[in-house]
This record gives structure tokens, sequence and C-alpha cells, in this order.
């Protein structure tokens, strides 16, 4: 550029996640409140580029990586909602590896009919403020791991023992604020 300034870089999505992990880690360091943190995700969503992402983590201190790593679903969420809510139901397929993420709002899976794509299935849930319920079939393996900071988990366990090569459906449920409600059905 001819006036001297540096050209505005544009900013990736991997970028916009990692101020969000950021932001979602301050709020459960108390912070940051849901009010502040739901205004700074709806600006980062928005954003373009990497100087308009600087001001929304600026007066937070600086983190290890390992901080933003917890607080964050591994990988890049397959369904990302900011504020609202996402169901599932009926035939559907869950691959081996997937996330859901959800700001404020309710997660309700029910995965009786979904089809597992392999005989070991990772499902990681994230939500800051709300609630996520999981119906889970009878016949699959479910282990259930992640947490709540702030709120209660209710997780109904299998009555018998599974017979070995019995699929294994292991689900990575986390809350900031919420519930969160494993259901045998």
């Amino acid at each position: 550029m001819t006036d001297g300034t540096e050209p505005a870089i544009r900013a990736s999505d991997g970028e916009r996640e990692a101020v969000i992990a950021r932001l979602n880690a301050a709020v459960g360091e108390g912070r940051l409140d849901i009010e502040e943190f739901s205004e700074r995700v709806e600006v980062a969503y928005a954003s373009r580029t990497r100087q308009e992402l600087e001001p929304l983590t600026a007066d937070l201190p600086a983190t290890t990586d390992r901080t933003v790593v917890a607080a964050a679903p591994a990988g890049r969420p397959e369904h990302l909602t900011p504020i609202g809510s996402v169901k599932r139901s009926g035939a559907w397929r869950l691959e081996r590896d997937s996330q859901l993420g959800v700001v404020a709002g309710t997660v309700k899976l029910d995965l009786r009919h979904a089809f597992l794509a392999a005989p070991d299935v990772t499902l990681s849930v994230s939500v800051v403020l709300g609630t996520i319920k999981v119906t889970v079939p009878e016949g699959v393996r479910v282990e259930v791991i992640g947490t709540t900071r702030l709120g209660t988990r209710k997780i109904e366990e299998s009555a018998g023992t599974m017979a070995q090569g019995t699929p294994v459906l292991r689900l990575k449920l986390d809350t900031v604020v919420g519930t969160v409600k494993v259901y045998r059905r």
C-alpha cells in the first residue's frame, strides 16, 4: 500500500474458533458473564480480519494452550450453533468422531435409530449455557465422560452386561453452566 499501512489480513475459521475457545475458557474462569460472552462470540463469527478479532480477547490474560484446548471440543465442530438448539432423531449416520456445539441453548439427540459408522464411535458435545439430553439405545455399550462446571449430570447406566464385540459409544459431554442427561430406552 502506498500510505505505509499494512493490509488487513483475513481471519481463518480456525482463528475465529481459537478466539471463541479462549472466550469460552474466560467464562469458565469467571472473567466474562454469559451476556458479554454471547456478544463477543457474535462479533467473532462476523469478523473478517485478524484485526477485528484482536479486541475480543485483548482484556483477557494470556493463556496456555492447555487451557484453550480443555475449553474447546476436539477439532472443529461439525455443527456449531451460537444461540438456539440442535435436535436430531430418526435414522441418521453417526461418524466415528463427531462434534456438536451450542453456546447458549439445548442439544437433544435421540440415538436409538442412529447408524454407528464404526464399532467404536466418539461423540463430543459442548454447551456453554444450556442442556444436553441424549437418548441411547439398548445393545450398545455407552461410556460417558466430560465435565459440568455448574449444574447437574444424570446418567442412566445399563442394567445388564454387554457381550464382547458390542459396539461402543463414547459420549464426551461438556457444559460450563447447564444440565447433562443421558437416558437408555
